[in-house]
């Protein structure tokens, strides 16, 4: 499956939700907003529908105002449903009921994809679904216009940690140079996204850096966030999405592990973090999730205690080759 197989099913169909994983990121949201763009510019009619609200951080971008969050807005099941950065059906939450028998299109960079669509196009070498989105434009010959290029360049940007990730390629570049020669501001970007934080936000910064602990003869280092703490500043999930990468900062360490409790008792998620020599997605996979060798995350059904002890025990199997 390539690109122009995707157009080829898209111009088949009038009617499209938009969907992309729980507790979405930047290259999720920048990926749908562009999408829709260019769903629009082919006279399709389209709605974006997540499970979860956009981060504050990410507010900035052009239409994410009128994302769809809550079940009571999403109106009748779509034609088609195109489900952008997301390695499996199940992870749109409850998006998922709401799509009826539309024909699914799987567009995703995820080497952990399942293939769930009637139509996949899944990329592994792509750094980001924003990047398979430039493609999907540049396929359908729509020009991209300023508000688009923002989306787009925020989707790779985050995706890629600003450019110094190991998925960055001379194709990630390129693509953001043609980005560039739009009026967008990468400088402003980049602040809103990283630079912007309330006090009590670097107050949880603090408590979770007391959590951190090295592990297997200090290759690894692994911290979490409990839903008290969470309480105890007054702050939502959202408000930790960049904490891995401070964490990831501990010298030596060749894996880094978050770990934040989830409420209702449904366990603990972890996002798990390599420097090149462990296959996080492989970790990932053990406990259900995945991802991208550099970047994955994954669900414990355990208190935290627990699971940091098993987390603990398959990152050190890991690293020792096993």
């Amino acid at each position: 499956m390539n690109s122009q197989k995707i157009l080829d099913t898209i111009r088949k169909y009038q009617d499209f939700i938009i969907s992309a994983h729980i507790q979405p990121e930047g290259d999720a949201i920048g990926s749908q907003l562009a999408l829709a763009r260019l769903l629009t510019k082919l006279g399709k009619n389209v709605r974006i529908v997540n499970a979860d609200p956009v981060p504050q951080p990410l507010r900035f971008m052009p239409g994410s105002q009128e994302i769809i969050t809550t079940r009571e807005k999403v109106g009748p099941a779509p034609a088609a449903a195109v489900i952008l950065d997301c390695p499996s059906l199940e992870r749109i939450g409850w998006v998922k009921d709401m799509l009826g028998k539309a024909v699914l299109i799987n567009v995703d960079h995820h080497i952990s994809n399942n293939k769930f669509g009637a139509e996949n196009w899944v990329d592994p070498q792509a750094a980001s679904a924003g990047e398979m989105v430039f493609k999907l434009f540049q396929e359908a010959g729509v020009a991209i216009d300023e508000e688009t290029a923002i989306c787009l360049y925020t989707a790779i940007m985050t995706d890629t940690g600003s450019f110094r990730f190991s998925n960055t390629t001379p194709q990630t570049h390129q693509i953001a140079a043609e980005l560039l020669r739009f009026p967008i501001k990468p400088e402003q970007i980049y602040e809103k996204i990283y630079e912007v934080r309330s006090l009590a936000e670097m107050e949880l910064l603090g408590a979770v850096l007391n959590t951190l602990e090295q592990v297997c003869d200090s290759r690894a280092v692994m911290g979490h966030v409990t839903l008290e703490q969470f309480k105890q500043y007054g702050l939502g999930a959202e408000s930790t999405d960049h904490f891995i990468d401070v964490i990831r900062m501990v010298d030596g360490s060749e894996v880094v592990a978050f770990l934040r409790e989830l409420e209702n008792k449904e366990g603990i998620k972890v996002s798990l973090r390599s420097k090149g020599r462990v296959d996080v997605n492989k970790l990932a996979h053990h406990f259900g999730g995945g991802g991208h060798p550099a970047a994955s995350g994954c669900r414990i059904k355990a208190d935290m205690t627990t699971a940091r002890r098993q987390l603990g025990e398959k990152i050190c199997r890991a690293l020792s080759g096993e």
